[in-house]
C-alpha cells in the first residue's frame, strides 16, 4: 500500500483537472454559482486592496516608524514560516465580503480588523494581553440524529444537556470580551438548537464572525435565512465522500448525503459562506478520491474545502486511524495544487491545518484557538481533549492559562 501511495504522490502533478462528470448518485448534484474569483487581474487587484487595508491598520495600531518596520519584518517571517515560498493567491466573494483563508475573517468587517490587530499584537505588542485567542470551537449540544464513524464527542452523545441558553450567552460574551474573532458552533449537531443559536447571534457584539459546523440536518431554507439575518457568517457542512452511499455509511444515516447537499444549496441561497469539511480517512486518501471530491465541491460552488485528519479519540478511540507519512504527503500536495496551481485557480480554497501544523507547531491549546466541550469545559482542541477548567466560571482566565500551559505535546506551538 505504501509504494502505491508514493506512486500516486509522484503522479499527482501530472493529473489533469477531472471532467465534470461524477459517479452516479441517487441524489442529483446541482451546479451552483462559484464564489472563488476566476479573473487573474481581479484577484490581483483585490488582494492588493486587502494588503493596503492591512497596512493601514498597522499604521493605525503601531504609529511610530520603528515599530512599523519591526512589524513588517515579523510579519514577513511569520508568512515564510506559515506558507514557505507560497503567497495567498485565491480570493472569494460572498455577500460583499472577500475571503482569502478559512481562519481569517472576510474583508471589510470589524472581525477582519480585530483579527489583524490580534495577529499584529503577537508580533509587536501594543496591548496588555499579547496572545489573544482568535478562534473558538464551541460545542453547544450533546444531541445528534447521526452516528458518525469519527465522532470525537461520541461518549457524550445524546446524554442529558448541560448547557442552558444563558450559559451559551455567557460563554460567547466571555470570549468576545477577550477579542475572539471567530466562534464556530458545533456539537453534537448544533442545528438541533437552532432557536438558541438565533438568540445568541442576535445579542452578540460586533467584531466576531460566527459559523455553524453541521451535518446538514435541519439546515432548511427557512433556517438558513433566519441564521443569516441573525448574523451568521458561514456554515461548514460535513461531507466525507463524493459518493452518496459511502458518505451515508460513514455518517450512519441513509439521509446524510441528501442533508448535506441540500444544506449547501440553502446556505448559498441565503448568502452564507459555505465550506465542506472532509475527514480524510486512510481508505479515502488517494489521488482519485481527493480530486473527485474537489470536482464535486467546485460544481457546488463552495468557497472552502476544510480537510481534517482522523484522530484516535471519541468513536475512533483505541483504533489505528492515523494517516501514513505518504498519505499526509498526498494531502500536502493536494493542498498546494488546489491553492497555488494555475490549473485550479477557480476551484475552492483548501484549508488543510495539518500542513501548517507540521511546519510551525499547533495553534490550539489557547494559543490561537481552543475547544469548549458540551459541558462548557475548555480543551486544547477537539482532538486533544483534557478538561482544563470552565468557560462559564469566574476562573475563566485561569482556566485559559491552564490550557495554554498544557498545549499540544505532539506539535509544540510556535513562539510567533
Amino acid at each position: 500500500m505504501e509504494s502505491t501511495l508514493i506512486s500516486e504522490l509522484n503522479f499527482l502533478d501530472a493529473v489533469p483537472a477531472p471532467a465534470a462528470a461524477l459517479p452516479s448518485s441517487p441524489v442529483d448534484l446541482p451546479t451552483l454559482p462559484p464564489t472563488v474569483v476566476s479573473s487573474p487581474l481581479k484577484r490581483a487587484l483585490l488582494n492588493g486592496v486587502i494588503s493596503l487595508a492591512e497596512k493601514k491598520l498597522v499604521f493605525q495600531y503601531l504609529r511610530t516608524p520603528a515599530r512599523i518596520l519591526q512589524a513588517a519584518k515579523q510579519v514577513q517571517l511569520l508568512r515564510t514560516t506559515y506558507y514557505g515560498e507560497h503567497r495567498v493567491q485565491k480570493i472569494a466573494c460572498v455577500a460583499g465580503r472577500y475571503y482569502q483563508e478559512f481562519q481569517k475573517p472576510g474583508w471589510p468587517s470589524a472581525a477582519f480588523n480585530s483579527y489583524i490587530a490580534t495577529t499584529l499584537n503577537r508580533l509587536v505588542p501594543f496591548r496588555a494581553e499579547q496572545k489573544t485567542v482568535q478562534m473558538v470551537f464551541l460545542a453547544i449540544t450533546k444531541k445528534c440524529p447521526l452516528a458518525c464513524e469519527h465522532c470525537f464527542e461520541w461518549d457524550a452523545l445524546n446524554q442529558r444537556e448541560k448547557l442552558s441558553l444563558s450559559d451559551l450567552h455567557t460563554m460567547v460574551a466571555n470570549f468576545q470580551d477577550r477579542g475572539v474573532t471567530q466562534i464556530l458552533f458545533s456539537g453534537g449537531e448544533p442545528m438541533v438548537r437552532i432557536n438558541d443559536m438565533l438568540e445568541v447571534l442576535r445579542t452578540a457584539s460586533s467584531g466576531t464572525d460566527f459559523w455553524v459546523f453541521t451535518s446538514g440536518f435541519n439546515f432548511t431554507p427557512a433556517n438558513a435565512q433566519r441564521l443569516k439575518q441573525a448574523g451568521l457568517t458561514g456554515v461548514s457542512i460535513s461531507l466525507d465522500h463524493y459518493e452518496s452511499a459511502r458518505h451515508n455509511a460513514f455518517r450512519g444515516s441513509a439521509e446524510a448525503y441528501e442533508f448535506a447537499i441540500q444544506a449547501v444549496v440553502n446556505a448559498k441561497e441565503a448568502g452564507l459562506v459555505v465550506a465542506l469539511t472532509l475527514c480524510a480517512t486512510q481508505a479515502f486518501t488517494t489521488v482519485t478520491n481527493l480530486m473527485s471530491y474537489a470536482a464535486m465541491a467546485k460544481q457546488l460552488g463552495v468557497t472552502f474545502i476544510h480537510v481534517l485528519e482522523p484522530r484516535a479519540v471519541g468513536h475512533y478511540a483505541q483504533q489505528e486511524v492515523d494517516l501514513s507519512p505518504a498519505q499526509t504527503a498526498l494531502l500536502d500536495e493536494f493542498y498546494l495544487k488546489l491553492n497555488y496551481s494555475g490549473d485550479y485557480h477557480d476551484w475552492p480554497i483548501v484549508h488543510y491545518y495539518g500542513y501548517h501544523q507540521r511546519r510551525m507547531g499547533c495553534s490550539g491549546g489557547a494559543d490561537r484557538f481552543l475547544y469548549v466541550d458540551t459541558d462548557g469545559d475548555m480543551h486544547a482542541c477537539p482532538f486533544c481533549q483534557k478538561k482544563s477548567g470552565s468557560a462559564l466560571l469566574a476562573s475563566f482566565d485561569e482556566a485559559l492559562q491552564v490550557v495554554r500551559q498544557s498545549g499540544c505535546h505532539q506539535f509544540p506551538a510556535s513562539t510567533m
